[in-house]
């Protein structure tokens, strides 16, 4: 199945060094340890962007196939597959180089 976002919305795929982080002793540690932590995703699918008032279209800042960060308690939505489904004002900065 192929998900074609909407307005603002992109489609990103976690990098798996997101995953749940574990002390030397094998105790996992829980999310809420470290909320200001920002999570790595490469984008998957693009909206077209957004309408302004005056009807001019505000375009997406990024584009597919680029590695951008956000987040870890940015307003996510799950899907299959790992996927997860954020408006583009989630995301902080795009990773260059």
């Amino acid at each position: 199945m192929k998900l074609k976002p909407v307005n603002d919305k992109i489609v990103v795929r976690p990098n798996e060094k997101n995953e749940e982080e574990t002390t030397e002793s094998g105790i996992i540690l829980p999310d809420t340890i470290d909320q200001g932590k920002l999570m790595e995703g490469e984008v998957v699918a693009v909206g077209e962007g957004m309408y302004s008032a005056n009807g001019t279209l505000i375009p997406v800042i990024c584009s597919v196939g680029d590695t951008i960060l956000y987040n870890k308690q940015a307003q996510l939505h799950e899907y299959n597959d790992g996927l997860v489904i954020m408006s583009v004002n989630e995301v902080l900065s795009v990773v260059e180089g």
